[in-house]
């Protein structure tokens, strides 16, 4: 934590939790995160990535996905295949977390009724985004008409 830019209790805990799909167990899904996808989606112009990784400033983005830096940057290449790592860990985390879930189920008890209280939770949550994105749509589109 003390290592962190924009470093912040209440939001990094959980979100730590997310990246390592530990979040709440009677949740269905959990996300492992694609980060070539997350710059795309993220970064796009590359401008986080040449910031703090000064080795591939000069490479493009495309460039950078395919290794062309390996050669003749200082920059190491990449440690992990994702996507064989995600089917692995993935399928890892995905048991665990149905143990988990049945073990809750089946013996109720305070965990349960913690775990399921978080759930509500982050439901509501959702709920509540869901309303505010389609107020926000239909105010775009009466402001188009």
């Amino acid at each position: 934590m003390n290592y962190l830019v924009d470093g912040d209790l209440a939001i990094n805990n959980w979100q730590w939790q997310m990246q390592a799909g530990v979040t709440n167990p009677l949740s269905d899904t959990f996300r492992i995160y694609n980060p070539s996808k997350n710059i795309t989606e993220k970064d796009p112009q590359g401008d986080f990535i040449y910031h703090w990784i000064p080795e591939l400033r000069g490479y493009s983005l495309p460039e950078i996905e395919q290794e062309k830096y390996i050669d003749t940057s200082k920059y190491p290449k990449v440690i992990l295949d994702w996507s064989k790592t995600r089917k692995v860990n993935g399928k890892v985390v995905s048991d665990l977390r149905k143990q988990t879930k049945q073990r809750l189920l089946s013996q109720g008890g305070d965990e349960y009724d913690s775990a399921n209280a978080a759930k509500e939770t982050v439901e509501k949550y959702w709920q509540h985004q869901d309303r505010e994105y389609k107020q926000y749509q239909q105010k775009l589109s009466l402001t188009q008409e």
